[in-house]
C-alpha cells in the first residue's frame, strides 16, 4: 500500500495543477472572446430595450460555445504554463532525477487530458445545441420587426426534408409565425410533382394554421394542370423549435439529430458533410487535447538557467496556434465535402502528434 501512495500524490498533483491553469487560461480566453461578441451585440439588445438583462441573457446562452472553441488551446496554454514553472524552480529536473521518463510524465497527466476531453464532448452535443436552439429563439422574438413584410429584418430559410423541399419568406415569434412559406414535393428521381403555398403560418402548439393557401398540381411530363385552394391544416414538417434550429449557421444539433437527419430524412438546412463534421468533431475533441499536451512537453528540456530567455515557449506557443489554424482549415474541406468526415477530423491531430512526438525524440538526442 505505501509502494503506490507517492504514485497517487503525484498523479494528484500534477492533475490537479494542471486543471488550474486550464480553467484560469480558459476563464481569461473566454472572457476575451465574450467580450469581442458583446460589442457587436450590445448597440442592437439596447435598441430593443431589454437593457442589462438582455446582456446577461446573450452572455449566458452563448457561453457553451465559447467554451468549446478555445479549450484546446487554453489547455495547451495551461499546460505550458505549469511545465514551464516545473522546469524553471528545478522540479522538473528532481522528476527525472528520480527516473521519470517524459513518457511517464505525459502518461501521469492523462487524467486531466480525459477530463477535459470528455467533458468537452458532452457539452458539445448536449448543451451548446439547446443554447444555441434557446439564444436564436430569444434574438427572434425580441427582434421588433421580425413579423413585419419588407423590411431589412426579413430572412429566407431553405431546408429539405427527404426529397421534399421548403421555402420560408419570413419567421419570427421564435419560428412560431411564418411568412411566405412554400412547400415544393418532388418524386425520388428529385423532379417537382406539385406545390403547396400559404401566404402566413401561425403555429397553435400542434398544427400550422394557413392563411392563403394554394396547391399547384403538375402532371406526370411536367405540364401544369391547375392551382386549387388549401384546406385549413398545412403539413409544414417542422416545428417552430426545428426551424430555429435549422436558421442557425452552424450544425448545432444532437447526435441523435444528427442521426435522424442523415438516416431519416429529417429536416436539414445544411449539407450532409456538414453534419457528419458536426459528428465526428466531437468525438475526435479527447485526441485534440492529448496533441496539444504533447505540443506542450518540449518546454520541460529548457535548462533551468536559461530562463525565460530560452525562445522554446514561443515556438510552442506557434507550434499550437498553427495546430488550431491547421486543424480550421482542413475542417473547412470536411463541411464543403471534399474531404471526408473522419479523415477531415482526424488529419489534424494526427499531424500534430507526429510533430510532437519528433520534436519530443529530438529533444531527447540532445
Amino acid at each position: 500500500m505505501t509502494a503506490h501512495a507517492p504514485q497517487h500524490v503525484l498523479y494528484r498533483y500534477l492533475n490537479r495543477a494542471l486543471l488550474g491553469r486550464f480553467m484560469l487560461c480558459g476563464a481569461v480566453l473566454v472572457s476575451l472572446l465574450e467580450i469581442l461578441a458583446l460589442l457587436e451585440k450590445t448597440t442592437p439588445i439596447l435598441n430593443r430595450n431589454l437593457g442589462f438583462r438582455g446582456i446577461l441573457t446573450f452572455a449566458f446562452l452563448h457561453l457553451p460555445a465559447l467554451s468549446v472553441e478555445i479549450i484546446p488551446l487554453a489547455f495547451m496554454i495551461g499546460a505550458l504554463f505549469l511545465l514551464m514553472q516545473m522546469t524553471l524552480s528545478s522540479e522538473m529536473a528532481a522528476l527525472r532525477a528520480s527516473g521519470l521518463s517524459t513518457v511517464g510524465l505525459y502518461q501521469r497527466f492523462l487524467p486531466a487530458v480525459l477530463i477535459v476531453g470528455f467533458t468537452a464532448t458532452a457539452v458539445q452535443y448536449w448543451v451548446i445545441p439547446p443554447c444555441e436552439n434557446a439564444l436564436a429563439t430569444w434574438w427572434n422574438k425580441t427582434d421588433p420587426d421580425a413579423a413585419t413584410p419588407d423590411t431589412p429584418a426579413k430572412r429566407i430559410l431553405w431546408f429539405r426534408t427527404g426529397p421534399t423541399l421548403v421555402r420560408i419568406g419570413q419567421y419570427a415569434n421564435g419560428g412560431a409565425f411564418l411568412r411566405d412559406v412554400t412547400i415544393y414535393h418532388r418524386d425520388a428521381s428529385g423532379l417537382l410533382t406539385g406545390t403547396e403555398h400559404a401566404a402566413t403560418l401561425s403555429y397553435d402548439g400542434q398544427i400550422w394554421h394557413p392563411t392563403g393557401a394554394q396547391d399547384l398540381t403538375l402532371t406526370d411530363n411536367g405540364a401544369f394542370v391547375k392551382i386549387t385552394g388549401g384546406d385549413n391544416r398545412f403539413e409544414i414538417p417542422a416545428t417552430p423549435k426545428m426551424i430555429m434550429t435549422l436558421s442557425e449557421d452552424n450544425a448545432a444539433v444532437t447526435p441523435a439529430q444528427i442521426g435522424a437527419i442523415l438516416h431519416k430524412g429529417a429536416p436539414a438546412s445544411l449539407p450532409r458533410a456538414t453534419y457528419r463534421m458536426a459528428l465526428f468533431s466531437g468525438i475526435i475533441l479527447p485526441f485534440q487535447i492529448a496533441v496539444m499536451l504533447l505540443l506542450a512537453l518540449p518546454v520541460i528540456y529548457i535548462p533551468p538557467r536559461a530562463g525565460l530567455r530560452n525562445p522554446l515557449p514561443v515556438y510552442v506557443l506557434a507550434a499550437g496556434m498553427g495546430f488550431v489554424i491547421l486543424q480550421g482549415m482542413i475542417s473547412a474541406l470536411g463541411n464543403a465535402g471534399t474531404l471526408g468526415a473522419p479523415l477531415a477530423t482526424s488529419a489534424g491531430p494526427l499531424l500534430g502528434a507526429f510533430l510532437g512526438m519528433t520534436w519530443i525524440l529530438r529533444m531527447e538526442e540532445k
